[in-house]
């Protein structure tokens, strides 16, 4: 038995420390829970607007105009 994920919809500003290029972008963040966890915990996957799960955008930004991984992140 699985535990259906909850969704929380987000939003990015990301700023490249490099060209200077801005630009945001919107994430689902899943939260699953493991129903065989005695503790209860969550974890959390981002997926893109294309539908592709990816690595966290506050940690893994990297500029889409001139590859740069000098990306200033904000939640908006």
């Amino acid at each position: 038995m699985t535990t259906e994920p909850g969704a929380v919809s987000e939003t990015f500003a990301f700023a490249c420390g490099n060209c200077g290029h801005t630009w945001e972008a919107t994430f689902q963040v899943m939260f699953f829970t493991d129903p065989l966890d005695p503790t209860g915990q969550t974890s959390q996957e981002y997926v893109d607007e294309d539908g592709t799960a990816v690595r966290s955008p506050l940690t893994d930004a990297v500029c889409v105009r001139c590859g740069s991984r000098r990306v200033r992140v904000s939640a908006g």
